[in-house]
């Protein structure tokens, strides 16, 4: 398990900022391997795999085009050990019409990474919104506690005029100008530091002075025509302006010191390379108030010059007057260094790829041997961790020496609590793959590398295999693999190779992952909100999570290579001779999955829950339709098996249990199996499912060809599968939808009479 070389990754041609950025951490980053693609599409495949991963990111530098971003990350992380990201350019609301697909991008970017790096907790809360936006309140919070805040650094550039400089004095009758930084593109606030130029030069006490701007640096690509804009709107409002275009390195710091002033005029940047450059030049820039100068002026007091949105020409005027006021003073205290940061996302990115879970309650010798079992494992990628979750035991576990890290926290004892327990372990974790084992269970030495292995080849839940012998714990004359075997239940070798080992796995399949011997992506346990604390008591946690997982568009897997032996027998064999003793445990956890697996293996047939199998939700459109429509649309779907119905429009609906005003939960829609979305007026005659079915998919029963059955356009009926609209969001792509043949469907007039309509719908 020794640690893999860092692998530094910076896509983008070598003048961006970004790509500047990380060339400059590089160096202090001790053995990193410096990965430099045009962008990610020009990685070859499979470059990163069982690899600990740095990645410098802005969307603009992932892929020759927007729509490729996306799907170039994953293929290029696909099979990494660990992915830490250092996101710049944060979403945010001067986007315009990019901004939401920069929130959705940026959302993925996080939510798939093991750590995230921003320059700025301003950055941080950008970042949050946008998460919260994309993936919902979960997610963002799971996202935000492995986001680290590391400051852009600020060094003094070669050439730079140091803070006992005399001060550069504008040549007699020369121009004294007013200077913008770095790549022009609209937005940047370019037009108001003009026209703040321009009412400063006609101030009185500049009336003789020549007042011109410039900006250092050249157009972006696709706004080549903005210079001259620029240049025109000056001209008009009666000064000079201009740009230099690119300015190579050697020439910047003795412009950067010509400056009269210097401006950075944008009020929605995230975190600026061009204040920092502007400070590395010794530079005291002028910057509008946002929540980021704020909080640059807060850290680095004396750094910059806080001016109110409506403030710039008096402020302008005010430094063109008195050049002294845009330099440094001796006092002022720059940071971080390039060294300083890079120590920073360094230590970010060596954290450990692999974290396993450890629930335990007043066993020590048993948990003195799951430990040693653990710190015996070999072949895992990128460093293993180990956290013991304590589920309220009398006194806390006691750890000996380890090679490994292991931490351990705890919760009150008010029961048995092992969901919680697993939560609150996989809180504190930091691997890539987060593997659960029980505490009475002990693994051979290939358990974790297995399982890991299995969830690194994408969004996957998978669950090794569990033997039974008596183990005794730490310190007993026990050999090691146990010989003495004790009976393995024959269900599950069944369900295993009726499936392949899952990879043949269908909505029945749940019942075969085992939590006290599984491991999952991080990406998906926080997608599905980790295990359900609500249940209590003897097992179905596992279940449920798995049931989530699936929907969620996971892949389940079998690796029975994942060996791990469970001190004692299986539930049968703990209540040889109890049959009514099972049958109470069995029971009672079988009530209650029901309220929360829709699925008829769990509920059965005829029983009505909160959790329905299917959601339909009436479109907003059903404000305008006649109460009798609006009874005999919702009694058609209720015909059609184990549905629960959303009404937007507060109509008057019959009460029943199964009809709900306004949308549905989150919580429902996520333990659903699909969505059916009616738009028109229309009863629902038939789904492309039979009512309860063991497997639910978009396809059409037998005797039903939907390419057959009329133009899908016909209907006003839309149908989603959950787990088909997971499988897309992890691959980036469209959810799929259905629509409704018309022959599937009947409208309903506005005038209809439910009672006659059901004499002919009986």
């Amino acid at each position: 398990m020794a640690p893999l070389t860092l692998a530094h990754l910076v896509p983008g041609p070598a003048e961006h900022g970004v790509v500047r950025h990380g060339v400059t951490l590089h160096p202090h980053l001790g053995d990193a391997e410096l990965l430099r693609p045009g962008t990610l599409e020009d990685l070859p495949e499979g470059a990163l795999a069982g690899r600990t991963v740095l990645a410098q990111v802005t969307d603009r530098l992932l892929a020759r085009q927007p729509a490729g971003a996306l799907p170039a990350w994953r293929r290029a992380c696909a099979g990494a050990a660990r992915v830490t990201v250092v996101l710049h350019d944060l979403p945010q609301a001067s986007d315009g019409r990019w901004r939401s697909d920069r929130v959705r991008l940026y959302a993925a970017l996080a939510a798939g990474t093991d750590a995230v790096v921003v320059a700025s907790e301003h950055e941080r809360l950008l970042l949050r919104a946008a998460v919260r936006h994309a993936r919902g309140g979960l997610v963002a919070d799971a996202v935000d506690r492995r986001t680290h805040v590391v400051p852009l650094p600020v060094d003094p550039l070669p050439g730079a005029v140091t803070p006992d400089r005399p001060p550069v004095e504008p040549r007699a009758g020369g121009p004294r100008s007013v200077v913008t930084l770095g790549y022009l593109y609209p937005g940047k606030g370019l037009e108001q530091v003009i026209d703040a130029t321009a009412a400063a030069a006609r101030e009185p006490a500049l009336r003789h002075v020549p007042v011109v701007g410039r900006n250092l640096g050249r157009a972006s690509r696709g706004h080549e025509d903005l210079p001259d804009l620029l240049a025109d709107r000056a001209r008009r409002a009666g000064v000079s302006w201009s740009t230099t275009g690119w300015v190579a390195d050697e020439a910047l710091p003795g412009l950067l010191a010509a400056a009269t002033v210097p401006v950075a005029g944008h009020q929605h940047v995230s975190a600026s390379g061009s204040i920092a450059t502007w400070l590395a030049a010794g530079r005291r820039p002028l910057v509008l108030r946002s929540r980021y100068t704020s909080e640059l002026a807060h850290r680095l007091p004396g750094a910059v010059q806080l001016v109110e949105p409506g403030g710039l020409a008096r402020a302008v005027t005010t430094a063109l007057l008195d050049p002294d006021l845009t330099w440094l003073g001796e006092g002022v205290t720059l940071g971080p260094s390039s060294p300083e940061a890079a120590r920073a996302v360094r230590e970010v990115a060596d954290r450990p790829a692999c974290t396993v879970v450890v629930p335990y309650y007043r066993d020590q010798p048993m948990l003195d041997l799951v430990l040693a079992r653990l710190d015996a494992q070999r072949g895992v990628l990128g460093g293993l961790e180990v956290v013991v979750a304590d589920d309220g035991s009398p006194t806390e576990p006691v750890i000996g020496p380890m090679r490994l890290p292991v931490t351990v926290v705890r919760q009150p004892d008010l029961g048995f609590r092992l969901a919680a327990a697993r939560n609150l372990g996989a809180s504190r974790a930091q691997g890539r793959v987060i593997v659960f084992l029980d505490g009475d269970t002990a693994p051979e030495d290939d358990y974790v590398a297995t399982l890991q292995r299995a969830c690194l080849e994408g969004p996957t839940l998978a669950v090794g295999r569990r033997r039974h012998a008596r183990l005794g714990g730490a310190g007993t004359d026990q050999d090691w693999p146990p010989s003495a075997c004790l009976t393995e239940p024959g269900w599950l070798r069944e369900g295993y190779a009726a499936t392949r080992d899952l990879r043949d796995a269908d909505d029945t399949s749940f019942r075969y992952v085992i939590g006290a011997v599984s491991a999952i992506s991080r990406d998906v346990f926080e997608a599905v909100g980790g295990y359900d604390e609500t249940l209590t008591g003897y097992g179905g946690e596992d279940w449920d999570l798995a049931w989530r997982a699936w929907l969620t568009g996971a892949r389940l897997r079998h690796q029975p290579a994942a060996l791990a032996w469970h001190d004692g027998p299986d539930l049968a064999g703990r209540h040889e001779g109890d049959a009514a003793g099972i049958a109470r445990l069995k029971n009672a956890e079988t009530a209650a999955l029901a309220e929360r697996i829709p699925h008829p293996l769990v509920r059965g047939r005829g029983w009505h829950h909160t959790q329905p199998d299917v959601v339909a939700v009436l479109g907003p459109g059903c404000a305008s339709w006649s109460p009798g429509q609006v009874v005999v649309v919702v009694e058609a779907l209720l015909r059609l098996g184990d549905l629960g119905v959303w009404v937007p429009h507060p109509a008057p609906v019959p009460p029943d249990p199964r009809v709900h005003r306004g949308d549905p939960p989150g919580r429902v829609l996520a333990r659903c199996r699909a969505v059916v979305e009616v738009t028109r007026p229309e009863a629902v005659l038939r789904l492309p499912w039979p009512p309860g079915p063991a497997h639910l998919t978009l396809d059409a029963p037998p005797g039903a060809d939907l390419d057959d059955a009329g133009d899908s356009r016909d209907s006003g009926v839309w149908v989603r599968s959950t787990r088909r609209e997971g499988e897309a969001r992890w691959e980036g792509a469209p959810a799929p939808t259905l629509g409704l043949p018309g022959r599937w469907v009947e409208p309903v007039p506005a005038d209809v009479v439910v009672e006659h309509w059901r004499q002919r719908h009986p």
